[in-house]
């Protein structure tokens, strides 16, 4: 996280984070959506769901492959 701050557009990592923290509770966010939306590598959005999630704000899928996030119901 901390390189992708330094060498990617702070713009887009302030809408990256804007969206996670605005998902709503039950609401699947894509990371290959949000890839495609924002133009960030999908491995700073899996961070930064990974984040959100140990923070207890919402989950994870666990599926390989998947790149997916869902609000704490």
């Amino acid at each position: 996280m901390y390189l992708c701050v330094i060498a990617e557009d702070e713009s887009k990592m302030e809408e990256l984070v804007k969206i996670v923290d605005s998902c709503e509770s039950g609401k699947w966010l894509d990371g290959e959506k949000i890839k495609a939306d924002v133009k960030l590598p999908l491995p700073v959005i899996k961070a930064v769901f990974d984040i959100y999630e140990s923070k207890g704000y919402g989950l994870c899928s666990k599926a390989i492959g998947v790149a997916k996030y869902v609000g704490k119901v």
